[in-house]
């Protein structure tokens, strides 16, 4: 995790980048808004200029992080975000 080269209204952000086990030279490119309780998950590959897939989560209230295994984004709502080690995503509703 590192801290972005931009700021939101002066607030950081974070982004990380997860290599995709499953698709190699492709990655997921984490992005954490905290200030506005946001996080964009985007599927680059190689030879693109722009993300195959984008994932946007808002309203996150709480994360959990399982140590070596995935990181859950929980929503207002029920739903959940969640990134796994390996570079796979998905949203539950």
């Amino acid at each position: 995790m590192t801290l972005a080269p931009y700021a939101l209204h002066g607030q950081p952000v974070f982004e990380l980048s997860v290599p995709c086990v499953d698709l190699p030279g492709s990655s997921l490119a984490v992005v954490l808004w905290p200030s506005i309780r946001r996080v964009d998950v985007r599927l680059l590959v190689p030879h693109r200029t722009v993300p195959l897939i984008a994932v946007t989560a808002k309203e996150i209230h709480t994360v959990e992080i399982y140590h070596g295994v995935e990181v859950m984004f929980r929503r207002v709502g029920g739903s959940v975000l969640f990134v796994t080690r390996y570079g796979a995503t998905a949203i539950a509703d």
